[in-house]
Order: structure tokens, then sequence, then C-alpha cells
């Protein structure tokens, strides 16, 4: 179902409606909960080591056992967002009978196959239950316009900037209630937007001109945050990109290195709506892989530890920090490879690292041999663990 933006007003009350039928007709009221789907054979094994806990952290379940229990490759498995397909849900059973933290689904499921899908996410849901696994998270990036995952099936949704055009930041808010309900009628829990980003809109750097909401900070804070409220009120985690900004990068990260302005100029551009979400009880923030004079010391933002203590310490968040993609061309022309940049990245102060499927066993096994070295001490990974299981609502055991 498509829904056409126009610029008149008038066109706006029909495009909720629409958006708002797209949530009552996506999947049935029952099924909202996160779901996945069994996996085919594959060659892989899974990372061994002791289930960490006893619980899968769904709804009703027992609380699960205090991080300081868990096996190192238990609390490794935890920190990752592993990225994957939707048509191949299936193989990526071993990561979430591992215990993998969450999936990040991508690509473009055709039409009519709604029902399919919502049943293989549920499965893979149950594959991390049936071993004994935290309930993983499960994510794509639908944030409209020229990223609008799912669209074929749960139909378009404007761009940002469109967003901005047509909308009310009230409106906003309603139109992302009912996508976050028929996402999590699918059986997605988490969506990675909105962009905070601010963006001229002659920006011809990786669609920011449409995805970022405004140049204008204000802004892009007041719909951005209507945005994440939107998706909490439709039973989706929010997950606000690309901190410290990319706004004004020189390039786009996914294909190679990209500079930031200078620290000094993101205090009065793109931090200040990171800042204003933060305020507003954003649960997650996606780090971007721009080099930022003045704060990064030549590293990607992602793998500096100074881009964590500016994200707690100055705009004193308390959520979840995870990277953006490690396979991006930004962090391999940094010369790192997507396990070394996991353990660089969780080292610097990162609650979890997107790293892809087929690199999951490799970053584990990196990040195991990390702890185990106390390279990254046992207590910052267990407090990383602690926000995750915190933001996806699970119980922790009093010992």
């Amino acid at each position: 179902m498509l829904v056409h933006v126009r610029r008149s007003g008038a066109s706006v009350p029909v495009a909720l409606a629409a958006l708002a039928l797209a949530a009552c007709t996506a999947a049935p009221h029952g099924s909202g909960g996160p779901t996945s789907t069994p996996s085919a054979p594959r060659a892989a094994t899974t990372p061994t080591g002791a289930p960490p806990t006893a619980s899968t952290g769904a709804p009703g379940a027992p609380c699960v056992a205090p991080p300081a229990r868990w096996p190192l490759t238990g609390l490794a498995n935890e920190l990752l967002m592993v990225v994957g397909e939707f048509t191949l849900a299936r193989a990526l059973a071993p990561e979430a009978r591992a215990g993998v933290g969450g999936f990040v689904l991508l690509g473009e499921p055709a039409a009519a196959t709604g029902p399919a899908l919502r049943t293989a996410l549920s499965d893979l849901v149950a594959a991390a239950a049936g071993a004994g696994r935290v309930r993983p998270w499960l994510s794509t990036d639908t944030e409209g316009g020229p990223v609008s995952r799912l669209a074929n099936i749960l139909g378009t949704i404007p761009s940002a900037r469109e967003m901005t055009s047509s909308w009310t930041p009230g409106e906003v808010e309603f139109a992302m209630k009912a996508r976050g309900a028929a996402l999590r009628g699918l059986g997605i829990t988490m969506d990675l937007a909105p962009v905070l980003d601010t963006a001229p809109l002659t920006d011809p750097v990786a669609d920011e001109s449409q995805r970022s909401f405004s140049s204008t900070p204000a802004v892009v804070a007041d719909y951005g945050i209507a945005y994440a409220a939107g998706l909490h009120a439709g039973g989706v985690v929010a997950v606000g990109k690309h901190f410290p900004g990319l706004g004004h990068a020189s390039a786009d990260t996914d294909t190679g290195p990209a500079t930031d302005p200078s620290l000094a100029e993101l205090r009065s551009t793109d931090l200040v709506p990171f800042a204003r979400a933060v305020s507003s009880g954003l649960p997650a923030v996606m780090v971007g892989h721009p080099i930022v004079p003045g704060l990064t010391g030549g590293l990607p933002a992602s793998l500096s530890p100074a881009t964590y203590v500016l994200l707690r310490r100055t705009l004193h968040f308390d959520g979840v920090a995870m990277t953006d993609a490690l396979s991006a061309g930004a962090i391999s022309a940094a010369g790192y490879s997507e396990a070394a940049a996991a353990v660089a990245a969780v080292r610097a102060g990162a609650d979890m690292a997107m790293v892809d499927a087929s690199t999951w066993e490799p970053v584990v096994d990196a990040l195991v041999h990390a702890f185990s070295q106390d390279a990254i001490p046992r207590a910052q990974v267990e407090a990383s663990v602690a926000r995750v299981l915190a933001a996806k609502g699970v119980t922790v055991c009093v010992a």
C-alpha cells in the first residue's frame, strides 16, 4: 500500500489514515511479540559456552542470572547486533541459539510475504528461547523515503524531510505509532531510526538531504523526538542515529572514510538534537563512523573512547549505545577487520557492536579473548550487558 505525500495539508489525513490501516491489517493482533525463524542447516557451528541464563526474557518469564554469573561467550554474544537478510532469516538460528543480543534484517521482502516473514521471525525467537537465551531484538531500518524497509509489505512512508514539509510533530508521532504497531505485528521490535543528523537540503551524501528532518537543529529535535515517541507507543524501540552526527560529513562512511566538522561546530548543529532526544528518554543511540576533529583523535567515532565519554558524561545518556555496521568502508579504511573493530568499539565504550553474520564467530572469539586477557575489564562488559537487559525489559535475578 502506497502513502502518497503531497505538499498540501489536505493529503495529510489521508496518508495518516493509510498508515493506521496498515497497522491494523499487517498482522493479527496477537502476533505482536518479537518473532523469528527456524534456520536452514549451515556449515558454521555455534560458539560453545554454557547458557548464560535460564530465561528467554519474554513477558512473564523468570528472571535471568546476573551478568556476573555469565560465561564469557554469553557476554560476548549479548553485545552483538548481527546483520542478515530478511529472506535468509532461517540461517540465523545458530546465532539465536548462541544468544546474540539482536539482529539487523535488511533487504526488501516481496509483497504478500508478510505471514511467511512473521513465522520466520517467530521461529528465530523460539530458537533463542529453546536454548535458554535472552530474547534478541529484531530490528531493521525503516526511516521513510529512500530507506523504507518492508515497504512492499507495509507500504511506503514519507522521508524525514517530507514529514517536516507536510506534517506537524504530532502527526509524525501518530503516523509512527501506526508504523510501529505494524512492525511489531510482523515481529520487528526495534527500528534503527530516527535519523537525528542535521543536514542541508542540498547535501549530496548518502541521501542525507532526505533522511535528515532539517538543517535546523531545533526542528530535527522536535520531529525526531516525536518519531521516537510514536515508535515507542507502537511497541518498538527507537534508535537515534548517527551520533555524533553525519549531516555535515565529507563522505558516506559506508563506502570510505569521512570527516565531520570540528567538535566545536557540532555542538551548535548535530549534537543539539541528540542532546534533546537523550533528555526525552531515547532508549538507544547508534554511533557512526566519521572522524571528528577535536574529539576522536583520527579514529572513526565508533572506535574512539572520547565519543562515548561525550555521550555518557556530557549528554548523560544511560541507554544502549550501539555502533553502526562495522563492515563499513570507513572501518576497513582505518585498518580494522570487523573482529578487531568490535573489540575496539566495546573497549571504547560501545554496549553493542553491529557485525555481519558471516563474521559472527570470529567476532565472538575476538571478544572472548579480549575479555579473558582483561583487555576489556569484565566489570565494563557486565555493565554493558546490564544496560542491554534493562532496555529489553528483562529482570535480573537478585543474587
